[in-house]
């Protein structure tokens, strides 16, 4: 079973905290209204077999439906498939109901009046539907259905110029843009709320990690130290023929790699405070980029630059821009070691939108990041590189957002991955 991400749990548990404060409710009030209403039009006698059958099944529905939500038994899996099986039984039960009340008036001019009932139906999508055009679409279904109620009965379509269909016709699809309003309204307060929550998420992360960090490093760091000096000592006064030479080169090896993540790790926690200045971001990129294919090794990689003239300067820390950087032109490098063409396409450019900002935009021609991996590349410790800690992402995520700035990254076509930096300008 796929696990859910955490935008999906929270929207899950919001729609299982609806159904049990508002839609079972709703369900119950509209199953016994409207048996109230039917008992009421035909003088308390006793309905025919299908409209006893008709509301003896919706309220069996709803026992079941209660029972299922209100004693948990429903995995977080079901919940959604439930909830749209519940919402298609409401409407059909509408629709029957209008059906069989039309048929007690056949051959009289007489529309029902439970019609109202499909606003409620319109309107309960806003705690089901996630995008504005599952909503219309199910409004498009309704109004079909009450337009179908009638022709049914009818057999024409002469109805349809009447002042009472077209009253009845245009309050539906009042209702529907409501409920498209409600909709995009719900989704944008519950994107606001999910990004608030990520960055407080972040800085409860940032806040344990300072006093890990600080602890790791106090604990750890004067053993690592020994042993890395001990390690060096003994490959020094070693023969080269000494069977336990390269025993002591990976001890060495190891010790080394462990005070790198320990320096990353005080880096990722405990930023240095920021010197900010007047910059150019293309000389930084430019510093960086000489300084990683500078050597022999790298000069088979060719880097292709689109950069606009007269940049505005840009106010920032410079030495964390060119950290954040080069922790992205590294993973870059990285994921292209397998590949035949090895290549960056570096294009910077001015955007005058809502403001004046630089977009940065770095794309290679690597393998690309796995749809799974997407969503967590910028998490603390995840990584897929043997030997990795897994933190130059993150720490290169919080300088940027340290700058009021923005990255994404997402894979490329035809093939490697894209990552784009979005800073603003201060005039």
């Amino acid at each position: 079973m796929i696990p859910l991400s955490r935008e999906d749990q929270e929207y899950l548990n919001w729609l299982t905290r609806i159904e049990c404060r508002a839609i079972i409710p709703l369900k119950w009030t509209i199953l016994f209204v409207s048996l109230i209403v039917w008992f009421w039009s035909t003088h308390f006698t006793l309905p025919a077999t299908e409209v006893f059958m008709l509301f003896f099944l919706y309220g069996m529905f709803n026992v079941a439906q209660s029972y299922f939500f209100y004693a948990r038994r429903v995995t977080p899996h079901q919940i959604k498939p439930f909830c749209y099986v519940s919402y298609l039984i409401d409407i059909a039960f509408v629709t029957f109901l209008i059906y069989l009340d039309t048929t007690r008036y056949y051959g009289v001019n007489v529309q029902s009046d439970f019609y109202i009932l499909y606003f409620l139906m319109i309107l309960r999508g806003f705690a089901l539907f996630r995008r504005s055009r599952e909503a219309i679409f199910m409004s498009l279904v309704i109004s079909g259905l009450f337009i179908f109620t009638i022709w049914y009965r009818e057999t024409s379509f002469d109805f349809i110029r009447q002042r009472a269909f077209a009253l009845k016709f245009s309050l539906i699809w009042m209702v529907s843009m409501m409920s498209w309003f409600i909709v995009e309204m719900i989704n944008n307060q519950k994107s606001d709320l999910m990004r608030i929550r990520e960055s407080l998420l972040r800085s409860e992360q940032f806040a344990t990690l300072g006093q890990l960090a600080a602890g790791v490093a106090h604990e750890i760091n004067n053993p690592i130290g020994i042993i890395s000096a001990y390690s060096e000592y003994l490959l020094k006064n070693s023969p080269p023929t000494d069977e336990h030479r390269e025993d002591y080169e990976t001890i060495q090896k190891e010790a080394l790699r462990c005070e790198k993540i320990v320096s990353q790790l005080l880096n990722f926690a405990n930023p240095s405070a920021r010197e900010i200045v007047k910059c150019n971001l293309a000389t930084l990129n430019r510093e960086v980029q000489a300084f990683i294919f500078h050597d022999k090794i790298n000069r088979g990689i060719e880097v292709e630059n689109e950069i606009d003239e007269d940049l505005p300067d840009l106010l920032c820390d410079p030495v964390q821009i060119k950290q954040a950087l080069l922790n992205i032109y590294l993973n870059a490098k990285q994921a292209m070691a397998g590949s035949e063409e090895k290549k960056f396409f570096v294009s910077l450019k001015t955007s005058n939108g809502n403001a004046p900002c630089l977009v940065l935009t770095i794309r290679d021609t690597g393998c690309g990041i796995s749809r799974g991996d997407l969503a967590k590349v910028f998490d603390p410790f995840f990584t897929r590189r043997k030997g990795g800690a897994g933190l130059g992402l993150s720490i290169t995520r919080r300088i940027i957002e340290g700058h009021s700035g923005t990255i994404t990254i997402r894979n490329a076509s035809p093939g490697g991955t894209e990552v784009q930096l979005i800073l603003p300008v201060q005039t």
